[in-house]
């Protein structure tokens, strides 16, 4: 364990933000994740967006308990307005976020901050946990493990940070809470970030992070525990005015880089991503989708965010018969209420062709393969890839609207 009273200069003050918002059934867990940590150098800022539940109370319970803690009450806003609140009132040389639902290993700013302090990075990244009711997934960031600095950052991160080169893989994880950022960069940062921004808003912070700092250090320790609810299963809208705040928010900032020509192209495909997931009605008349599912009956093989959106798309469109909506985890999405059954149902069924809706292509072709394997032709298996009239008609729906 640190003893921080060693010397506070080697271990710096780090401000911990806790947006909460109506969290009760998961804020103790995550709240004891940060209290018990064994660096003890830690400035706790719970921002209370105007909770209707016992979540205000459960905080300032908390902080009477600890004086490292500070609680902010205020009016409900939003996510990126209470990050912002949070930075306002940070201390600390390094800022991190934890959302009020997850938690972190008891041990996790030490081993993060012991594996970095010595270059004294502007952004320190790591991994995280995905934590699903039955399995947990390690997420980590697809660059080599080291310390990046000047022009190193443009050369070796730019290229794949936001989109790899599968489709769609991001090269550096977006979300906000597993990294360390040095204060003065984040109070710059964060205040980029538009308010009505409320789907990406990671990402939109992210990449614009990247794009200020001198430089990056990268721990693959996955440390933090990203919890994956169970109603999170549903596919939710987002109104298209703040889908396009995020693509301005950051085709404002790329087109600042020198490096533009390389950031451009990745945000387009970074943005059909989003738009295929929260507006897939959009690309009906592109010539892929009709070639996928005019006047055709297929399988819909997934029933996430994107299975749920080309579902929905399909049944307003009415183009194709949906003879069957299949996933392995059907359980779960039947106790939703969606229509999806086994997979093993297909076998059952009377199809022209079986469209695998999932936006990562690696999954994709696994899915695919196995298929295969039962007997199904690879020729009646189709799934989307960022093809030329996808990535136009993504530019054309972001720029004319």
């Amino acid at each position: 364990m640190i003893d921080v009273q060693v010397s506070k200069k080697q271990y710096p003050l780090l401000s911990v933000i806790i947006p909460v918002y109506n969290a009760v059934p998961y804020l103790k867990k995550c709240l004891d994740s940060v209290v018990k940590q064994t660096y003890k150098n830690l400035e706790i800022l719970l921002i209370d967006d105007g909770s209707t539940d016992e979540s205000p109370a459960l905080c300032d319970k908390y902080a009477e308990t600890d004086d490292r803690i500070k609680v902010v009450h205020k009016k409900n806003e939003g996510l990126v307005r209470a990050r912002k609140t949070g930075v306002s009132y940070a201390t600390g040389e390094y800022i991190t976020y934890v959302d009020a639902d997850d938690w972190i290993d008891i041990n996790a700013y030490e081993r993060i901050l012991n594996s970095s302090l010595k270059n004294s990075a502007d952004l320190i990244l790591y991994g995280l946990t995905e934590e699903y009711e039955d399995v947990s997934v390690e997420k980590a960031n697809l660059f080599e493990e080291g310390y990046y600095v000047g022009k190193e950052i443009a050369k070796k991160l730019y290229p794949k940070m936001l989109c790899s080169d599968v489709f769609f893989r991001f090269g550096i994880i977006p979300n906000l809470f597993c990294k360390l950022v040095k204060r003065e960069v984040l109070l710059k940062v964060q205040q980029m970030v538009g308010d009505e921004v409320t789907f990406g808003e990671d990402a939109d912070c992210t990449y614009q992070l990247l794009l200020e700092v001198e430089s990056v250090q990268i721990v693959n320790y996955a440390l933090y525990h990203y919890r994956k609810r169970h109603d999170s299963m549903v596919w939710e809208n987002t109104a298209f005015p703040k889908l396009q705040c995020l693509y301005r928010d950051l085709k404002r900032a790329f087109e600042k880089s020198a490096q533009r020509e390389m950031l451009i192209p990745q945000l387009y495909k970074y943005m059909l991503f989003i738009l295929l997931l929260k507006s897939a009605e959009r690309f009906m008349d592109c010539e892929t989708f009709m070639k996928y599912f005019t006047n055709k009956k297929i399988v819909l093989y997934g029933a996430g965010g994107f299975g749920q959106a080309i579902y929905r798309a399909l049944a307003e469109k009415n183009t194709c018969e949906i003879v069957l909506w299949a996933d392995q985890k059907y359980k779960a999405y039947q106790e939703l209420g969606l229509s999806v059954s086994a997979v093993s149902k297909i076998s059952d069924c009377e199809y022209d062709s079986i469209f695998i809706a999932v936006l990562d292509m690696r999954i994709c072709e696994k899915i695919a393969e196995k298929l295969v394997t039962q007997g199904i032709c690879a020729d009646r298996i189709h799934y989307i890839a960022p093809t030329a009239d996808l990535l136009e008609k993504a530019r054309q729906i972001l720029e004319t609207e």
